[in-house]
């Protein structure tokens, strides 16, 4: 394996191509931060100043991490890159230029809303415009989200508007911006749309960035939106010298925007760009890349590569097909415990990857039951619990007493015996011409118009104003004003939870602290900032011994010596409503090689012949499906195959037994030892088992019609459907 300042010949001629526009075609774990990091150090060291460079990066971590490793080679002079996330860096422009928004500016200490901020913004606007809130809302905020990232206005939205939910949706995207405006806030979606837009709006300002950045570099290209496209575009306008690094066999983000033909059409959007491939895998064993490399050949919209390696074959991939989802959570928990306790490895060396958050529940209850320590990925977001979101929004409205949204979550919390009489009240002053909540507040309590609760009143207001007097010291201090104040801890105490809600408290003022300490001269507003842009990402812990759980979307960027793919089935992997569509079929096989591709040494694929799913009415009920035709595209001299066991659910539901062997399937061999026809007693069982054709090889049966030796099995061989008679199959893995 290459050291970390050395190059092979791709990377040397990515890292030192000239002036221009350049995209690095960089396959999974080909070095990619290696070049950017290595070229960023080449311009600085020779003689690019270090406020000229503008370098994308899609999180905080690996921002931080690249920043770290030029600093190594250039030293301080790394401090001064503009390196950060898309939403970061439109951030950082905002809040240069906000006075620049237009005549419906924002509250200079503006503040970023979240999911759950946006959905009570949403609420009110859809109430203001009686529209029913249940099962529009959902849509509507996803319309609002894909307009913004597309750059469509809200007056294009209405022009554009046809039907009946259309209309709708423009007139409540329109007023949600305006209430955005009135609040002092912007959205995600809103750091990087409303920076194009005032470029658009302002010539002048476009071309003053265009021409203070020399180099533009972006990280993970093909995630990247229309917006993001057009920011880039923009940026990279003065000089020219847009240098791009991406994979279009992992975009795997078409659901949030990313835009697939951002990679593909770069040529065109730049003329003269240079296209540069970097093939050469220094993570994964041979035979991984060779399975990766097999199944992603069945893509057609990409430029293509094929990955390669100086490492060994390794072992093979190894595929289970379990009887249900326990018994697969139960094969999954040997697999690692084997591996630990044969390499004398560690559970961090092992992920176990899915593709939807769902299916972690039974490997979760399993490894619990083995008392193995695992760490959940893409749960509930630090940032996004009831506690840590409580004691920000007090600093969110110290900072910007407009957040009607931070008012009214806080007012009453902790319970300070402020309720529905107080808030009519305020809502009459605002309705009499009131900036905001907080000063309607004020002017109740000075007008003597409430007498129960006035204390509370005033000392909730007093905090806020002390806050906001006290807004340039640390953060940490700040937060622990309001929880001693408000006897935060106090009430939480006896609340379910209550010991992980208050280590989750400590947390978050140690997390304030360490802020203060990386930025020194950094007030209140810069802090709030980041920990709304902060993801799970940026907080993975480093060094803990778990196993990892997440779904192969979180993946992206991460390695592991093994990785386990679970849930391997048609329908959920890939995904059902990727069926009637080729392009997000093609999605789906990117998203399971990147799956593959995290992979150092060892592939675990596994599936579940029935999986227990739970519906009102029928309560728990086992449903067949047939293997992955992921799995299928592997070339079997890669795939070791575990013997197959009986597809039918695990008795942890009430299934009745019948005679089986230890792996729980039948035989049905003769005395000879060579298969027979493969029969099963019953038909229900059929569905989900792996059988055998001497023509078509191995396939997994998906429907059943019929009885007995005439009973007719629709059986999928790879991507062909053949219907076949019983006694013409055998049982798959006991083929000689």
């Amino acid at each position: 394996m290459a050291s970390p300042l050395s190059l092979n010949d791709a990377q040397r001629a990515a890292v030192n191509h000239p002036a221009g526009p350049v995209l690095v075609l960089a396959g999974a774990g080909s070095g990619k931060t290696r070049v950017l990091t290595q070229r960023i150090a080449r311009l600085l060291g020779e003689g690019t100043r270090p406020e000229a460079v503008l370098a994308f990066t899609f999180t905080n971590r690996a921002a931080r991490e690249m920043r770290e490793r030029i600093e190594r080679t250039v030293g301080d002079a790394a401090a001064r890159l503009w390196m950060g996330t898309f939403h970061g860096t439109g951030l950082r422009i905002l809040r240069r230029e906000v006075r620049n928004l237009g005549p419906a500016t924002r509250h200079p200490d503006f503040v970023i809303y979240d999911r759950e901020d946006q959905e009570k913004v949403l609420d009110e606007v859809l109430k203001r415009l009686a529209i029913p809130a249940e099962g529009a809302r959902g849509p509507i905020l996803s319309r609002i989200s894909d307009a913004k990232n597309a750059l469509v206005t809200t007056e294009e939205m209405a022009n554009a508007a046809i039907a009946p939910f259309e209309r709708r949706a423009a007139e409540a995207y329109r007023v949600y911006q305006e209430t955005l405006r009135d609040r002092g806030a912007f959205d995600f979606d809103d750091l990087i749309a409303e920076v194009v837009w005032l470029f658009r709006r302002r010539p002048e300002i476009a071309e003053a960035y265009a021409r203070r950045f020399e180099q533009v570099l972006v990280d993970e290209y093909q995630d990247t939106n229309h917006a993001q496209f057009r920011l880039v575009e923009a940026l990279g306008r003065g000089y020219g010298n847009v240098f791009v690094v991406g994979d279009d066999d992992q975009m795997v983000f078409s659901w949030r925007g990313a835009d697939l033909r951002n990679v593909l059409d770069f040529e065109s959007a730049f003329p003269g760009a240079a296209l540069i491939r970097l093939e050469q895998n220094y993570r994964s064993t041979g035979n991984i890349l060779a399975a990766a490399n097999a199944v992603i050949a069945n893509n057609r919209d990409r430029k293509g590569k094929t990955l390669w390696s100086e490492r060994e074959e390794g072992a093979l991939l190894r595929f289970v097909l379990a009887r249900d989802e326990n018994d697969e959570a139960r094969r999954i928990a040997a697999f690692i415990q084997g591996r630990a306790r044969r390499d004398g490895g560690r559970l961090a060396d092992c992920a176990v990857l899915y593709r939807t958050h769902a299916q972690s529940r039974a490997i979760e209850t399993e490894l619990r039951h083995r008392g193995m320590a695992y760490e959940l990925v893409g749960g509930v977001s630090f940032y996004q619990r009831r506690e840590v979101k409580d004691l920000l929004a007090y600093l969110r409205l110290a900072i910007n007493p407009a957040d009607a949204t931070a008012f009214w979550r806080v007012l009453n919390t902790p319970r300070r015996g402020l309720g529905d009489a107080l808030k009519a009240r305020i809502e009459a002053r605002l309705v009499a011409g009131a900036p905001h909540p907080l000063a309607a507040l004020g002017q109740v309590l000075s007008a003597r118009e409430i007498t129960r609760g006035a204390e509370a009143a005033a000392s909730f207001v007093g905090l806020i104003d002390e806050l906001a007097a006290r807004a340039a010291e640390p953060p940490a201090g700040l937060l622990a004003t309001v929880v001693e104040r408000i006897g935060y801890l106090t009430w939480l105490e006896g609340q379910e939870g209550s010991d992980e809600r208050r280590a989750n408290v400590e947390e978050l003022m140690a997390a304030a602290a360490e802020f203060a300490a990386v930025n020194a001269d950094a007030g209140l507003a810069s802090y709030l900032s980041e920990a709304a842009l902060l993801t799970d990402a940026d907080r993975i812990e480093e060094g803990a011994d778990r196993v990892l759980l997440l779904t192969a979307h979180n993946a992206k960027g991460l390695e592991f010596p093994a990785v386990i793919v679970a849930g391997l089935e048609e329908g959920l992997f890939p995904h059902a409503q990727s069926q009637q569509s080729p392009a997000e079929l093609e999605e789906e096989r990117r998203l399971f090689y990147v799956a593959v591709t995290r992979a150092q040494d060892e592939v675990l694929l596994s599936a579940a012949a029935f999986r227990h799913r739970y519906t009102a009415g029928s309560g728990f009920t086992a449903a067949g499906g047939q293997v992955s035709r992921f799995v299928d595209e592997i070339p079997g001299h890669l795939l070791e195959r575990d013997q197959p066991v009986r597809a039918r659910p695990s008795e942890e539901y009430g299934s009745d037994r019948d005679s089986a062997d230890e792996h729980g399937a039948d035989r049905g061999r003769n005395g000879g030892g060579m298969p027979v026809a493969w029969i099963p007693q019953r038909r229900s069982r059929a569905v989900g088992r792996e059988v055998y054709h001497e023509e078509f090889g191995r396939g997994v049966v998906v429907a059943v019609e019929g009885s007995g030796g005439e009973a007719r099995y629709t059986v999928r061989f790879g991507t062909r459907i053949k219907k076949i008679l019983g006694r013409f199959l055998s049982e798959g893995s006991h083929v000689d």
